[in-house]
């Protein structure tokens, strides 16, 4: 019974994390003078720029539904497992924040201060790495875990990071380290999403099996 649920999860995760990591790469080789290492994943589709209508709702809207979705369907299966559960919540956060950005695109160079939209991007942006962080760190709490310490150290690192993108010394590198904390976010979120594919795969080749 739970194996379409782990399987839509699983896929829902691999497309969040595959379609983030393409449109980052192929929009920041398509705009021009755009600087991966300086500038952050939400210049892509500041706000008044030609390509921000497509990258918010093409590219980031998506991810942050899909990753979403992702995470609900995983939720209804965790009953028994509050910490997990909890975990679940806080992650959800970095969905919620792409639906968020993309509805309110950041202003032109992405300011620590700015325009009304720009505080409420700077809002969700904060909740997605403190959200993220937290729930790695849970991740990492759940009994008898063989990747416990990876998982935290992932939280503090994506912690770290979001308290280094508002250091004014950092502001050259402030996409890279951008760039650095959302793999973490992402890529356990794609390998958790294998990880489940697996686990439905081997469900249903049990199922199989059986006289």
């Amino acid at each position: 019974m739970k194996s379409p649920n782990i399987s839509l999860a699983g896929w829902l995760g691999l497309a969040s994390s595959g379609l983030l990591a393409w449109g980052n790469w192929h929009y920041a080789q398509t705009l021009p003078n755009y600087d991966a290492v300086r500038q952050t994943i939400s210049e892509l589709s500041a706000f008044g720029t030609p390509l921000a209508h497509q990258i918010n709702y093409g590219l980031f809207l998506p991810v942050g539904l899909m990753q979403c979705l992702a995470l609900a369907c995983q939720y209804r299966m965790l009953k028994q497992n509050p910490t997990l559960r909890r975990g679940l919540l806080a992650f959800s956060w970095v969905g919620t924040a792409y639906v968020f950005c993309a509805l309110f695109p950041c202003d032109p160079g992405s300011p620590l201060m700015g325009s009304w939209r720009q505080q409420i991007h700077n809002l969700f942006g904060a909740l997605e790495y403190l959200g993220g962080g937290y729930g790695l760190l849970l991740f990492g709490r759940i009994p008898g875990s063989r990747i416990a310490i990876p998982l935290k150290i992932s939280g503090v690192l994506v912690l770290t990071g979001l308290a280094f993108m508002t250091l004014p010394i950092l502001a050259s590198h402030r996409g890279l380290i951008q760039r650095l904390t959302e793999s973490l976010l992402f890529g356990w979120l794609a390998l958790a999403s294998a990880a489940q594919l697996t686990q439905a795969y081997i469900g249903r080749a049990e199922v199989t099996k059986q006289p």
